[in-house]
């Protein structure tokens, strides 16, 4: 369950980094993101990362590192996928990870 929460985050960290960036920003919202934004982005992009591995070596103290790589080698693949071919398709992704990662913290403590 920890592991599904902390590829959430990492997908979602990567959302922000690539939401921060002017041109992906455009092909998802249609205009350009301010300065401000973008730094917000980029500051709760790296929070959720620094939040994943954190979550990762608490679980797997020998394998935290490798779970987290391959989290962040999915993540890319996904995003830059995503940005390739259905660049809307990120702006559901923005709504819902959030959610979905909220959900299943929930169901952890339960």
């Amino acid at each position: 369950m920890m592991y599904l929460i902390a590829t959430l985050l990492c997908l979602s960290s990567f959302t922000a980094f690539a939401l921060a960036k002017t041109p992906h920003y455009k092909a998802v919202f249609g205009a350009r993101p301010d300065q401000i934004q973008s730094k917000r982005y980029l500051l709760s992009a790296w929070i959720m990362l620094l939040l994943t591995l954190v979550i990762d070596i608490s679980q797997a103290v020998g394998y935290g590192s490798l779970m987290f790589c391959g989290q962040m080698a999915l993540a890319v693949l996904l995003m830059a996928v995503m940005l390739s071919f259905r660049p809307r398709w990120i702006r559901s992704l923005f709504y819902l990870l959030p959610a979905a990662t909220l959900i299943m913290a929930v169901l952890a403590m339960l």
